[in-house]
């Protein structure tokens, strides 16, 4: 019999309590040590306990060993020869699969261990999903029964939104998938690769159906909600409008105040495109943020020099981010409506919900936060150990789904 282990975490951990079940942890990780080491003292010890406390509460081991007064070197050594191998034997990982703290937090999650599977916002969190490397891309299917993520992994794997099973995986990219969008019949995925492969899949079959084009890499890409054109933003800051199905070139715009244009922003009604990015000849200043009429193809007026962007459902409002600010703007009217401050640096992550009723960004820090188009925060979901690095809203906006850089992919059922 493995002793009982019923103390509570000690101060800087206290609160790994908050949400984890740690009485279990430690009787099920004594068994894993065993397991591991059979001739080891029975049970954790209590420098074990501290560190696994620590990585419960979200810290690296440099954080730890400061908290501890120790040799960063020697925590990570302990870490690695002791509960990192106990975690891969409980949640049946490979032996030295565990690369990164921060996967830690994930398994013994995914295993059950996490008690709180509602946040403070009452936002639920349905599951966790992997890929084996970070996520640069997610959609949801607009009948509601997919989502698709993209990863660093070259793979696009397509799930079951409603019980998060995984349906099939597409192995058709060499490299890093930047982009997934689904058909408005959610029966065709257009997925783009960083080499540049712009290609079109059967979700029935899973079979490849054309490749549309090749792009240079640090060229983007957008797809128009009605998936008639396709967008490519040029690395001669022009704007390149093909016909999806023929790959017929429609247009060229031009006038856009930068070089690299790192995001495209296509408007429902399709009356409009909006891109932005990045100005060489300014020493890579942020460009300013362009919008074009369509079909006409004029400048119709600029907005900040934010470098992402988003367009609202009703074709209203402009959404475009970069560092630590948000900003709002009239796309009729060019007025500014809101400018937010977030204190937390974002990344390029976003998503306008379809509804309308908030906007959704992915933080360095691993939370996504939640604003309304009033410019107020209404949600912070708290759920990644790894920057969030892909953000998909369902139709009805009641679904969310998160993907960070460590390959997890967040499934988050709403209440907005």
């Amino acid at each position: 019999m493995i002793p009982s282990t019923l103390d509570p975490p000690e101060e800087p951990f206290a609160r790994a309590s908050n949400g984890w079940d740690i009485q279990k942890l430690y009787t099920d990780l004594s068994k894993a040590k065993q397991e591991f080491a059979p001739h080891a003292r029975r049970g954790l010890t209590p420098v074990e306990k501290r560190h696994l406390c620590g990585l419960l509460c979200g810290y690296s081991p440099a954080e730890i060993a400061v908290f501890l007064n120790k040799q960063i070197k020697g925590v990570e050594v302990d870490l690695s020869k002791s509960l990192y191998r106990y975690i891969e034997l409980l949640t049946k990982r490979p032996r030295n699969a565990l690369k990164n703290w921060r996967d830690t937090i994930d398994w013994l999650e995914i295993a059950g261990y996490n008690t709180q599977p509602k946040t403070s916002t009452g936002a639920i969190l349905k599951a966790t999903l992997h890929h084996s490397d970070r996520i640069l891309s997610a959609a949801i299917s607009p009948d509601g029964q997919f989502l698709a993520t993209g990863s660093e992994d070259s793979t696009v794997k397509i799930w079951s939104l409603h019980s998060g099973e995984l349906r099939q995986t597409i192995f058709g990219h060499s490299t890093a998938v930047l982009l997934v969008a689904f058909s408005p019949a959610s029966k065709t995925l257009l997925t783009r690769s960083r080499a540049g492969t712009v290609k079109l899949w059967n979700l029935q079959n899973g079979e490849l159906l054309k490749r549309l084009a090749d792009v240079h890499r640090h060229e983007s890409v957008a797809v128009s909600p009605d998936w008639q054109i396709l967008a490519i933003g040029t690395t001669r800051g022009t704007i390149k409008l093909l016909h999806l199905n023929s790959g017929q070139l429609v247009q060229v715009l031009e006038g856009y105040q930068g070089d690299d244009i790192s995001a495209i922003a296509l408007s429902p009604n399709g009356k409009m495109l909006v891109a932005s990015g990045l100005n060489a000849a300014s020493g890579f200043c942020r460009a300013t943020v362009t919008l074009w009429e369509l079909p006409g193809g004029e400048v119709r007026r600029t907005f900040g020099s934010e470098n992402y962007v988003a367009i609202s459902s009703d074709s209203q409002i402009l959404v475009n981010h970069g560092g630590q600010t948000i900003k709002l703007w009239n796309l009729q009217t060019g007025e500014l409506l809101h400018s937010l401050q977030t204190g937390i640096r974002i990344t390029s992550a976003a998503a306008i919900s379809p509804d309308g009723k908030y906007w959704a960004v992915g933080c360095f820090d691993g939370t996504v936060r939640l604003w309304n188009l009033r410019g107020e925060l209404l949600h912070t979901l708290d759920g990644h150990s790894s920057p969030v690095s892909a953000v998909a809203i369902g139709l009805l906006g009641e679904t969310l789904v998160s993907g960070g850089e460590n390959g997890t992919v967040k499934l988050w059922q709403l209440r907005i």
